[in-house]
């Protein structure tokens, strides 16, 4: 189902707001309106929602990969660090 704005005179509330952008709605034609610095996207709220929840995902696949890069650089340190004097690590 497609929002169509019902006048050209949208009212936008702000939901959110950062140094990257903000996303405001339209509570009248119901169109959510991402802003990235000189880029303006339009969803309807579902599709919103859809990207927020994947965008939500990445997140968290990112702060996952994050902490296996950093516990990969603790292992390897701590494993240069206790082997003998003299032994070559792999």
């Amino acid at each position: 189902m497609k929002h169509q704005p019902q006048s050209n005179s949208c009212q936008h509330l702000g939901l959110a707001s950062s140094k990257v952008g903000e996303v405001m709605i339209c509570p009248e034609c119901g169109v959510v309106h991402l802003s990235l610095n000189h880029v303006s996207l339009r969803f309807d709220v579902d599709a919103f929602r859809t990207l927020a929840y994947m965008l939500a995902e990445a997140q968290l696949n990112i702060e996952s990969f994050d902490a296996h890069l950093k516990k990969r650089q603790d292992s390897s340190t701590t494993a240069v660090f206790d082997s003998p004097p003299g032994k070559k690590m792999h």
